[in-house]
């Protein structure tokens, strides 16, 4: 009993020990919050830098698409534009349109077909060369390039309809009028009309 005495006596415990080690543990949990703190400050940095880069990078090919489509439409109009004088296409349109509001389908198929080659030869005035047929050349434009190409596409085939089947198509006037409408869109897109 006598030695158990001596073990629980205040002499034998090191208070001083204990708060050294608790302190030491502090100390280290506060140099680790730092190394932390300051890592993070690093990355942070370091992705707000590559963050401004990609940033920067995104509005120079935003800048630089927007400035190709302009130059691109300015480059349709162009030849477009040399090609007939403003009143020679105004009449053109107004004799196929003049077509459509007939009361005889075969004035809207020839209508349909007129504008059809109308499209045709301004897609190859602009550039567009290559390919035996209309639906080649339709093909290797870029959406981007033309906006108005799926309205042209949708145009196109009914317009092939019309010349593989002739009078045996059934053409209403409500159609042509929307393929007419189609063709419509594209040829303001191109300024012709």
């Amino acid at each position: 009993m006598n030695n158990l005495s001596q073990v629980f006596q205040p002499r034998f415990i090191n208070l001083d020990y204990f708060f050294a080690k608790f302190f030491e543990l502090l100390d280290y949990l506060i140099w680790l919050l730092f190394k932390v703190v300051d890592w993070l400050s690093h990355q942070i940095f370091l992705s707000i830098a590559l963050s401004s880069i990609f940033f920067i990078c995104l509005i120079f090919v935003v800048i630089n698409i927007l400035r190709l489509r302009t130059r691109r439409k300015k480059h349709l109009s162009h030849f477009v534009t040399h090609e007939e004088s403003p009143k020679e296409r105004t009449v053109k349109w107004e004799n196929i349109e003049k077509k459509i509001l007939s009361d005889n389908p075969n004035d809207w198929r020839e209508a349909i077909i007129a504008v059809d080659n109308l499209i045709d030869t301004i897609i190859q005035k602009i550039g567009y060369k290559e390919g035996e047929s209309m639906t080649e050349r339709l093909r290797s434009i870029e959406p981007s390039d033309f906006d108005s190409l799926k309205d042209v596409w949708e145009a196109h085939q009914i317009k092939i309809k019309i010349v593989k089947e002739g009078e045996s198509y059934p053409l209403t006037q409500e159609e042509a009028k929307e393929v007419l409408e189609k063709y419509k869109k594209a040829l303001k897109e191109l300024k012709y009309i």
